[in-house]
């Protein structure tokens, strides 16, 4: 019996978050916070079972309903109509829970369709058996320890450790191999699928930087460049908590730019020449002398690029009391995501603990209301291990 779990860390956007939506680079990095999946086969059942925490649902798929959705689908399309498979699945679910006793809300709507997607196509596209059906139920718990909504790629990571699941359970690859190549890029594509649900056109940043792991320069539709740097940034990540809806930040923010063009793209540039700045120093920050003063313009940097964010409007007044609480101590901070909301990053230094500046900052964002989490950006990604009961 199978018996596995994933480990798949949260994100936070360094620089260029909303200028990535215009084809401009970010850069992005994993944080030592995320989500845990538990997958556990269950002898004799015909049931799959998933208890999500974050979303406060539980969900269960019949596997004779689901194998025979499965002997449909094959019996109209091709099995990489992935399309096509949306919108079955769409379709499927809604019937479900169209039988199912009782309203559903449309956080656990979409978690439904997403699982039932993922594993679908999971199981559609094993090169172990074309005709391949699950005849074994399991149980899959989901706990995390970020915020659902607030910029820190809940949903992408989400996506990535059920694909990681379901892949091994559907035979792409086993436990072990999971971190090669082709098996990482296939984990991470099937958690940018499970975005579409979830926001529409999604950038594909969450999800990479998720499943990779370190710190990414990415541009929407030509992929991710890994930064080679000497080790993880120390940050503390502050939970507003604001919640809201990164797709409707989005559109305001394209009405913005439909409404002021030509200001609106002389942001995006100034936010591509800040990543191109700002690559360079992450890559060397941590092996040479001078750290001192390439910390002080990361520094710069995070109040420059704070500043822009604040010019397209995604700022919030939580975020502004972050900011002014943290410049108060001495520390530079930034929104991260889509803002509005959400996360900010504050930079810390080396041996920030021995700084009686940090231990303020910690208690008056505390006593504030605010949610605190010391941390650091660009450690690993994705991880499968054994589970021990």
């Amino acid at each position: 019996m199978l018996k596995f779990q994933v480990h798949s860390p949260g994100k936070v956007i360094l620089h260029g978050e909303h200028a990535v939506v215009y084809n401009r680079p970010a850069l992005a990095a994993v944080v030592g916070l995320g989500t845990n999946l538990q997958f556990r086969q269950e002898a004799g059942s015909q049931v799959a079972s998933f208890q999500v925490e974050a979303l406060n649902c539980t969900l269960e798929i019949q596997l004779a309903d689901f194998n025979a959705f499965l002997k449909n689908f094959r019996s109209k399309y091709p099995a990489d109509s992935t399309a096509k498979l949306m919108e079955e699945v769409r379709g499927e679910v809604s019937k479900q829970l169209e039988r199912a006793a009782g309203s559903t809300k449309p956080h656990t709507q979409r978690a439904f369709i997403s699982i039932y997607y993922l594993l679908a196509g999971a199981v559609l596209s094993s090169p172990k058996d074309p005709k391949l059906t699950i005849q074994t139920g399991f149980q899959v718990q989901v706990d995390t320890e970020l915020n659902v909504g607030a910029g820190l790629g809940s949903s992408a990571l989400l996506g990535a450790a059920l694909a990681a699941a379901f892949l091994i359970l559907s035979g792409h690859f086993d436990q072990e191999s999971y971190l090669q190549k082709e098996n990482q890029s296939l984990i991470s594509s099937w958690a940018y699928e499970s975005e579409r649900v979830n926001h529409g056109t999604p950038s594909g940043l969450d999800n990479t930087v998720c499943t990779y792991g370190g710190m990414l320069r990415y541009v929407k539709g030509q992929g991710f460049q890994s930064l080679r740097i000497q080790k993880p940034l120390n940050i503390l990540l502050v939970d507003s908590r604001v919640n809201r809806s990164t797709a409707d930040i989005v559109a305001k923010v394209r009405h913005l730019a439909e409404g002021f063009p030509q200001l609106i793209e002389a942001i995006w540039q100034a936010c591509e020449e800040l990543v191109t700045a700002a690559v360079p120093l992450y890559e060397s920050f941590g092996n040479a002398q001078d750290d001192s003063a390439k910390f002080e313009k990361l520094e710069r940097l995070f109040q420059i690029n704070n500043d822009l964010l604040k010019a397209i409007g995604v700022s919030h007044p939580k975020l502004e009391q972050i900011f002014t609480i943290a410049f108060k101590r001495g520390f530079f901070s930034k929104l991260t995501g889509a803002g509005a909301g959400g996360y900010a990053i504050v930079l810390l230094p080396e041996n920030y603990d021995c700084n009686e500046g940090y231990w303020k900052l910690k208690e008056e964002l505390e006593s504030s209301g605010f949610g605190v989490h010391v941390t650091t950006a660009g450690g690993v990604g994705l991880r499968v291990s054994s589970l021990d009961d």
